[in-house]
């Protein structure tokens, strides 16, 4: 995949995106699935930042993150709302795995939470390339 754009801000937020997927996936086959969900969650925040990024919008924490993206790309319908979705759950289940000392993620959300995440990259990478950016 193919993350990384023109301008600053957003390639360095596509770079940590590749970078962290990858961690989830090392994760989830050394069978650390709190960690890898948690790292899936990252990966798809960070290349959220980078698509809101290309519009010169800077939300902060990850309520407004989730919220401008929403906003500005699922409600207008230039991302499927199946995305968004998974961002949200990402993040609901990352918030657990991260704050509750005795949760414990199973092996097949965890990998699903990590599919989820990889598809989102990818669609993330066309929405770049649907808005002109060059690979």
């Amino acid at each position: 995949m193919s993350l990384v754009r023109g301008s600053r801000l957003p390639d360095r937020d596509l770079e940590l995106a590749a970078e962290t997927l990858d961690a989830a996936d090392y994760l989830l086959k050394g069978g650390y699935y709190n960690d890898a969900v948690s790292r899936a969650y990252y990966a798809m925040f960070y290349a959220a930042r980078a698509l809101l990024a290309s519009r010169d919008l800077h939300p902060k924490g990850h309520k407004g993150l989730i919220l401008q993206f929403g906003l500005e790309f699922v409600k207008r319908g230039f991302i499927e709302e199946s995305y968004g979705r998974a961002l949200s759950h990402a993040k609901e289940r990352r918030e657990t795995v991260d704050y509750n000392i005795d949760a414990a993620m199973s092996p097949d959300e965890a990998w699903i939470i990590v599919s989820d995440a990889r598809d989102f990259l990818d669609r993330i990478d066309r929405a770049f390339d649907e808005m002109g950016f060059e690979n």
